[in-house]
């Protein structure tokens, strides 16, 4: 499938669309095993088109635990179904709360499987596909700063709590209330940093004369292969006989 995904050029509106099915399905389903499939699936597609989703939960293995809090969370606040865990007369994991805590996981895995098939093609060549599906060119640019950015958000949050953890912090030793406090410590720079960046972003696209012109021209010329319409039908009808189903 490596090759196959070299050999071919496929049209970034096939991937766009593609993700589009895929998202469409992680938030319709609602049953644990139907959304890990399309997990599955979306994993699959993001190699076949030369991602690598392994590599890419490595890198965010921190934000993990944090998603698993939040799925313990969740589970804390859903009433009824049996209980699993319990202290004293009090329900801590309940089956259904746990299901929903697992179904918000593998939607967040499935808009991660999205983003890292879109991020298979460049950006210039996602803008045009976007203005060729007929969305207007500023919302085709922002959703491509959009994407831009999430790295370096990242990286930025990573780098703080780098710098928190050097200051002799450990986080697993600290209390509930605690951690909730540190990590206010570091969103707040994060959210600072991300602010100036577009601030200084806002200011170099003003002075390239952004939207002085209502129509734009591009030089790169998009186009379906056989391949592009196969990847079409079969994403399209699998989506559509998957909703007719459920």
């Amino acid at each position: 499938m490596g090759v196959l995904s070299v050999k071919y050029n496929f049209d970034p509106r096939t991937k766009l669309i593609i993700v589009l099915c895929l998202s469409t399905l992680g938030l319709i389903l609602t049953d644990i095993y139907q959304l890990t499939i399309v997990l599955m699936v979306g994993i699959g597609i993001s190699n076949f088109f030369g991602g690598n989703f392994f590599k890419l939960l490595g890198r965010l293995k921190k934000m993990l635990s944090l998603l698993i809090f939040i799925i313990i969370l969740q589970s804390l606040f859903t009433k009824g179904g049996h209980s699993i865990f319990t202290i004293g007369s009090f329900d801590i994991i309940t089956n259904i709360g746990l299901n929903r805590g697992l179904g918000y996981l593998l939607r967040v895995l499935i808009i991660i499987t999205s983003g890292l098939i879109i991020a298979t093609s460049s950006d210039r060549d996602m803008i045009q596909g976007i203005v060729k599906l007929g969305l207007p060119y500023e919302f085709a640019f922002m959703t491509a700063i959009g994407i831009k950015f999430m790295p370096l958000l990242i990286e930025e949050f990573k780098d703080t709590y780098i710098a928190i953890q050097l200051k002799g912090i450990e986080f697993k030793t600290l209390s509930l209330s605690q951690r909730f406090k540190i990590s206010s410590y570091i969103l707040t720079p994060v959210i600072a940093s991300a602010i100036n960046k577009s601030k200084q972003l806002s200011i170099s696209v003003e002075n390239r004369a952004f939207r002085v012109y209502d129509q734009r021209t591009s030089i790169i010329d998009l186009k379906f292969t056989h391949m592009d319409y196969l990847l079409l039908f079969m994403a399209l009808t699998g989506t559509l006989l998957t909703l007719y189903i459920t």
